[in-house]
């Protein structure tokens, strides 16, 4: 149980950013460079970025992709999940505008009962972007090898702690 809590923490910590964005402040894809590997000459792997590729600023966190050993294949079917994704969610967001902009004009003509049925499709809508978060962490995880998923919940969690003790000390971060 404390595995399954621990990985869907995980998974919401990787999506939320994805919805949380404003389709108008993603860069165009010749603007987002994709990463992959390459062997450094000391035989490490280290990230570089694919120039005219896709970006690495995206829900998944790409800057893991080295430690996690994703490989091309897994990076360009996350990346075309999140771009999928992305698109739902700015669908779903523009009619949830559209719905606002309905449930001010019928406030204002004190149509109640009808506000009353545009605040339902709202958080009908709200829910859809709920379960699109779920739906792309769900496809994520299908490519993701159990070594991987290991990997990536204990990056997130040493994440979390080094971002939690740097707040804590800023003084020690100078």
């Amino acid at each position: 149980m404390k595995k399954y809590l621990v990985l869907t923490v995980l998974l919401i910590l990787l999506a939320t950013p994805l919805l949380a964005q404003d389709a108008d402040h993603h860069p165009s894809k010749g603007q987002m460079p994709m990463m992959s590997q390459m062997k450094s000459q000391g035989g490490h792997f280290m990230m570089k970025q694919r120039p005219g590729g896709k970006g690495q600023q995206m829900g998944f966190p790409f800057w893991m992709a080295e430690e996690l050993g994703l490989t091309d294949d897994q990076i360009e079917k996350i990346d075309d999940y999140q771009d999928n994704s992305r698109k739902v969610a700015i669908d779903v967001k523009a009619d949830i505008g559209k719905l606002e902009i309905d449930k001010k004009n019928t406030l204002e003509d004190e149509n109640y009962k009808e506000t009353r049925k545009i605040i339902d499709q709202i958080y009908l809508k709200k829910a859809t972007l709920a379960k699109e978060q779920i739906t792309l962490k769900e496809k994520i995880s299908s490519i993701l090898t159990e070594d991987q998923k290991d990997k990536l919940k204990s990056l997130l969690i040493n994440k979390i702690k080094h971002k939690d003790f740097s707040e804590k000390h800023p003084e020690w971060h100078k």
